[in-house]
């Protein structure tokens, strides 16, 4: 046997008794294989990544939301009576400015008009605009405030003065509510410009009026012990210059009241 058959018997003997590592402890170890994303969906999926984050902050995310609740022109109503109907920690782009709107409208029959402002990152101002109140109508004794269009703006809290404005009386005890139509414009026009001249007009006061079946009519009681009837459908200017004409000319003989309600007669008691 040659040198070179001697070796190359020793290299197979070799080779019968060497192990793979892979086969050892009698079972089967497989390498692992690694997942190869194409670089088109990788660039892809760094595209949409970056949108995905702004989305959440925009619309997820604390910093937008509605924290901060201002109110303005509010002077009957309560600021937090309003500020309640906002809702704090909803997202200020998903908060809907129409809807928020027709409910303060319905929750607040006090508000005439109102509008509402996005303040950026978190801050919502509503400006209102409340029903003003002209004259004051007691009714079931429960007294409200009456606008100059004749809407009820608002109920008269216990102890809430109503000095400085005319007071009516409803002898029938006719249901109010806030928010509704109560008389016409005319009508508180003319309650108003009684009050607010009779006393320069006569150097009498008034102290409140009555209505009963009719807003045609209406009883002024003074602070000298009778009362005056005027019609309200006629002008206040002109009953107010017969009105100084019967008290000049028959002042001392009226005792109970004064009727003005005929155009050019005046009756008196």
């Amino acid at each position: 046997m040659t040198h070179f058959q001697k070796q190359k018997r020793s290299w197979y003997r070799s080779r019968r008794r060497y192990r793979s590592p892979l086969l050892s402890a009698g079972r089967v170890v497989k390498e692992r294989s690694r997942i190869k994303i194409p670089w088109v969906w990788a660039l892809k999926l760094a595209k949409v990544l970056p949108i995905f984050g702004v989305v959440y902050f925009v619309f997820f995310s604390k910093f937008f939301a509605i924290q901060d609740v201002i109110i303005e022109g509010n002077s009957y109503i309560p600021t937090e009576t309003i500020a309640q109907q906002i809702p704090r920690g909803k997202n200020i782009f998903l908060f809907k400015i129409s809807s928020a709107k027709i409910n303060m409208m319905r929750q607040l029959p006090e508000i005439r008009d109102l509008a509402i402002y996005r303040g950026l990152p978190n801050a919502i101002k509503v400006v209102v605009l409340e029903r003003e109140g002209r004259i004051a109508w007691e009714t079931s004794g429960e007294r409200f405030l009456v606008s100059s269009q004749g809407e009820v703006a608002k109920r008269v809290m216990v102890g809430e003065s109503i000095d400085g404005m005319p007071l009516i009386i409803d002898k029938q005890n006719f249901p109010v509510q806030v928010g509704s139509v109560l008389t016409t414009a005319s009508f508180v026009s003319f309650v108003s410009n009684v009050y607010d001249q009779m006393y320069g007009v006569v150097n009498l006061r008034p102290t409140y009026f009555e209505v009963d079946e009719t807003t045609f009519d209406i009883i002024l009681h003074t602070e000298a012990g009778y009362y005056i009837k005027f019609n309200t459908m006629r002008s206040s200017r002109k009953q107010l210059e017969n009105l100084k004409k019967v008290l000049v000319e028959k002042g001392g003989e009226v005792h109970e009241y004064i009727d003005l309600r005929i155009d050019g007669w005046a009756y008196y008691k």
